[in-house]
């Protein structure tokens, strides 16, 4: 009993004790770094059984056709535009997603014969070595129709709601953004609010194509950079608080057609500012047009109301800076006045929408019909706008405009004709929902 109660002797036994947790805690320890050794070389043969699952493929597309006796899909994939047969007679799930949605928490399940040509289709699964088939687990579509509805909702609310410009300033402190835009009562300029939940998008240097646009931040704008702006104006037109930002720096030329490559794809201009030869490269996003002869004179009239157009079968007028003279054009009822051709539909300059896209050039370029490069002659003076890039005497074109002879001839000589000219121009970027 003494030798229990003993100090000394508690001391000794709780040091015993310590002393055996010390060595189990050891012996656990060893226990599980030996563990895995023993696992790795005790069970190869037992894991080498189970070999690892392949991973999933997947077709992204557009339903081109459908056979429903095979339960099979003709989808068009959006990357390489490679005609899958997607087949889906093994599938375990069918799910609609409603457009716009990033996940499946909004999913609905349906049956393969819902499923019609035009729908939007994820199909994962398993593709056939050498062919260009998927036997698809499960499926995810995005209805046709639906995505018709909100892309003409969209570009409603665009056009309702929608302004566009060039960034003239950054304040990255109050994160706001001053706009140039046009007005009736010419240039002006507007604050445009951005907040955290406004959302950015930039357009590709070489498209002005929605669909090729990426997610963009409040940091990659850049002045000079053409935007198109959603969101609410204020009464008197000065201020816009953004819900989203959609921006993308191009460059506007005034040019004369030196030639064009007999394949359609390159043309050599001088630039009428610069005075400099430039190479500009089409691609198959190219748009080329010409503006009629009543349409040119308009628009010729708002940047100089005093100017007058050429009598018909006349030189439409001096040629821009550096360039050749133009050529004389067939004369046409639409030379002066009236409402016939491709003018009559032409909406008022400016309208009360203070600068949006209603009244804008664009819009009325929209209307015109393509033309052939071959249709470009040497002489011709041309509006050339693409992307911006860091070599000046190269650039792709996005749209090329004909017939702006009467605009260079109308724009007072002490601004500079080109120059001046030009500040009428705004780059016909699409917004969600246009079809370009």
């Amino acid at each position: 009993m003494g030798v229990l109660s003993s100090p000394k002797n508690k001391m000794s036994l709780s040091g015993l004790v310590a002393g055996k947790k010390i060595v189990l805690g050891l012996a656990i320890g060893l226990a599980l770094l030996l563990l895995p050794a023993f696992y790795l070389t005790a069970a190869p043969a037992q894991r080498t059984q189970q070999p690892a699952r392949p991973a999933a493929d997947q077709v992204l597309g557009t339903v081109a056709a459908v056979n429903a006796a095979d339960k099979t899909f003709t989808v068009k994939e959006d990357k390489t535009g490679t005609e899958y047969a997607v087949t889906v007679s093994g599938a375990r799930r069918f799910l609609k997603v409603p457009p716009g949605e990033k996940d499946l928490k909004k999913a609905q399940p349906i049956e393969a014969s819902q499923i019609a040509v035009g729908d939007r289709l994820l199909a994962r699964g398993q593709k056939e070595a050498g062919s260009s088939k998927l036997d698809a687990v499960i499926v995810i579509v995005m209805s046709a129709g639906e995505l018709q509805q909100k892309h003409e909702s969209e570009l409603a609310d665009w056009q309702k709601r929608g302004t566009r410009g060039s960034l003239a300033g950054i304040d990255l402190t109050t994160r706001q953004i001053t706009m140039q835009m046009r007005a009736p009562e010419g240039q002006k300029a507007v604050a445009v609010l951005t907040t955290p939940e406004t959302q950015f998008t930039r357009y590709a240097p070489d498209s002005v194509k929605f669909s090729d646009a990426k997610p963009s931040s409040f940091m990659e704008l850049r002045p000079g950079d053409q935007l198109r702006v959603l969101g609410n104006m204020n009464a008197d037109g000065t201020q816009i608080t953004a819900e989203k930002v959609i921006s993308g720096a191009f460059r506007t030329v005034a040019a004369t057609i030196v030639s064009a490559s007999p394949d359609g794809k390159q043309i050599q201009a001088t630039d009428t500012q610069s005075k400099q030869p430039i190479t500009v490269t089409l691609t198959d996003d190219s748009a080329v047009r010409r503006l009629p002869p009543m349409m040119a004179n308009m628009l010729a009239r708002r940047l100089n109301p005093n100017f007058k157009a050429a009598a018909p079968g006349a030189n439409p007028g001096p040629a821009p800076e550096g360039g050749a003279s133009p050529r004389r054009r067939p004369a046409t009822a639409e030379n002066e006045g009236g409402q016939t051709g491709a003018g009559a539909s032409v909406p008022a300059a400016n309208g009360a929408n203070g600068g949006r896209t209603g009244g804008d050039i664009s819009q009325m370029l929209e209307r015109l019909p393509k033309i052939s490069v071959s249709e470009l002659k040497p002489g011709d003076a041309v509006v050339i706008s693409g992307g911006a890039g860091e070599d000046k005497t190269h650039m792709t074109a996005v749209n090329i405009i004909a017939g702006v002879e009467p605009l260079f001839a109308s724009a007072p000589p002490s601004q500079g004709r080109s120059s001046s000219a030009l500040g009428m121009w705004n780059l016909d970027i699409s917004t969600p929902g246009e079809q370009q």
